[in-house]
């Protein structure tokens, strides 16, 4: 009669280790999702951009926007990846600190001055009139 030699307890314990850690970090390797912002309700905001961040995986945009009463309001606008931009036309220097741009983006539900600019409705107008968008993937 032929029998399977035990299995050491040390490897039935690293088996049940990895794959416990393969279910708790699982969701940590998704994307995560838009939720935050409406989509329904896009705004268009002009201010004056105090930084750019080429950098994966989204780019971001600082800007200092006067609200209604004018008071500054200072912005953080997510965009695509450097790749995504890239594609589109867009290079690490074209945006620049002191630049007068205009962004459409889908912003916070909280009604925090943060939003997201990307994909079809995302589009940033530069100074000199040329339109960005950031749609080609």
């Amino acid at each position: 009669m032929n029998r399977m030699p035990a299995i050491p307890a040390w490897v039935t314990s690293l088996a049940l280790v990895v794959a416990g850690l393969t279910m708790v970090c699982a969701p940590a390797w998704s994307h995560h999702g838009n939720a935050a912002y409406d989509p329904d309700h896009p705004v268009t905001i002009m201010g004056t951009v105090t930084e750019f961040v080429w950098s994966n995986p989204h780019c971001q945009i600082y800007l200092d926007v006067k609200d209604a009463k004018g008071k500054t309001v200072h912005w953080s606008v997510e965009s695509q990846s450097p790749g995504i931009l890239r594609r589109n036309g867009w290079a690490r220097d074209i945006i620049k600190p002191g630049d007068q741009i205009t962004v459409t983006l889908v912003a916070a539900k909280n009604g925090s001055p943060v939003g997201f600019s990307g994909e079809q409705i995302g589009r940033v107008v530069l100074p000199d009139g040329r339109v960005l968008r950031m749609n080609e993937r």
